[in-house]
């Protein structure tokens, strides 16, 4: 550690936002990096959202062609190439379930002793199908084998890539996508800033979705869950927060249902914290998924949240109004949550920051068990 800080060579799609990327740079702000230092391989070469903030802090970025466009042989040259050329690397941490295996084959190959496999989310496994079956097998036991840590998000994400004995496996170790418990419960003293962006009236209800716009997500049946609230609360709004391939088709199904007064699609934006305050409710209607971090972010700072019963039962973390309901329900049923949400009290700043604290999604706890894994075996 004289010469410098140790250098962890993070593997992902992509340093855009998102919920896996939202938590690797909240780790990142929170290290010592006198001492550790993150570097990264992703798979494009456009800019992305982090790239600026990474290089500001001391990080490389490096970029590499996906392996469908070079072919397999291909990508593991590129990525020898990489780690040989770039290092020397103490850690290697993947967070892709596709090339993770590679990654970590070739670390092994390398004489790195850290190797990091790590899983946020179920969205990498989401409606598989037949013929595919077998190549993420593959992939899936390559990774098991390969890694020297096992690392989840959650206990839905572990049990998809170490499988449902995770927990007994030594290797495996829980790190909850954490926040910054503080920004988030810090509520804002005046919520308006929002409302005068947008015009909206001071007595309107703002019903909240952020997220990708992607076919996961669901925002077809929330738009049509909103168009039912019109009917008991014609000034309601509703605000979609976030960016993807299904954008303009929402887009339109907003203005075929002739609501588009009513429904605001805002993008990427980097005020999250402070928009998400000034919701009245958050909904999320997705299909599957681990724990979304916008879960958290929510409940600490107060704002209801309605979710389909396909999210985990551990993303509740009885810190305030929060509901499962099916999506084998009627609109008229999430309808009747919304109104029991509009009129629900949030718990007190205190107990918010307690019961996130307790349920270890604090930024801070999360850094600091990461920064032990990395720790190991230097001196």
């Amino acid at each position: 550690m004289s010469n410098g800080p140790v250098r962890i060579l993070h593997i992902i799609n992509s340093m855009n936002r998102g919920g896996a990327q939202s938590f690797i740079m909240n780790v990142y702000r929170q290290m010592d990096r006198s001492k550790i230092q993150f570097d990264f391989i992703v798979h494009t070469y456009n800019p992305c959202d982090y790239d600026e903030e990474i290089r500001s802090l001391g990080g490389r970025i490096f970029n590499l062609r996906k392996p469908y466009r070079v072919g397999w042989w291909g990508f593991l040259y590129e990525l020898r190439s990489t780690i040989q050329q770039q290092g020397p690397f103490h850690a290697i941490h993947s967070h892709t379930h596709d090339a993770g295996g590679f990654a970590l084959l070739i670390a092994r190959m390398l004489g790195i002793d850290i190797r990091i496999a790590h899983s946020h989310s179920l969205s990498d496994f989401a409606y598989s199908s037949p013929r595919n079956k077998m190549t993420r097998w593959l992939k899936t036991k390559m990774i098991r084998r390969l890694a020297t840590n096992w690392v989840g998000s959650s206990k839905s994400a572990s049990q998809v890539l170490f499988g449902r004995r995770w927990s007994k496996d030594k290797r495996s170790k829980m790190v909850h996508n954490g926040i910054d418990v503080i920004r988030f419960t810090n509520r804002l003293k005046e919520k308006a800033a929002l409302r005068e962006e947008l015009l909206i009236p001071s007595d309107a209800p703002l019903v909240g979705h952020i997220g990708r716009f992607s076919g996961i997500k669901n925002h077809r049946f929330l738009v049509e869950i909103f168009e039912e609230l019109l009917f008991r609360i014609p000034n309601a709004r509703l605000i979609l927060i976030g960016d993807g391939v299904l954008r303009t088709e929402i887009q339109r199904l907003v203005e075929h249902k002739g609501i588009q007064n009513h429904v605001h699609l805002l993008g990427h934006r980097d005020d999250v914290p402070e928009l998400l305050q000034e919701l009245d409710v958050l909904v999320i209607p997705s299909f599957k998924g681990g724990v979304p971090m916008v879960l958290i972010e929510a409940q600490a700072a107060g704002i209801p949240c309605i979710v389909s019963d396909h999210i985990p039962a551990e993303a509740n973390l009885k810190s305030g109004f929060f509901s499962f309901v099916s999506l084998n329900q009627d609109t008229a049923v999430w309808v009747q949550w919304l109104l029991k949400a509009l009129v629900s009290e949030p718990m007190s700043k205190d107990q918010r920051i307690l019961a996130i604290q307790e349920a270890g999604y604090d930024i801070r706890m999360a850094a600091l068990e990461l920064e032990e894994l990395y720790a190991a075996k230097i001196g």
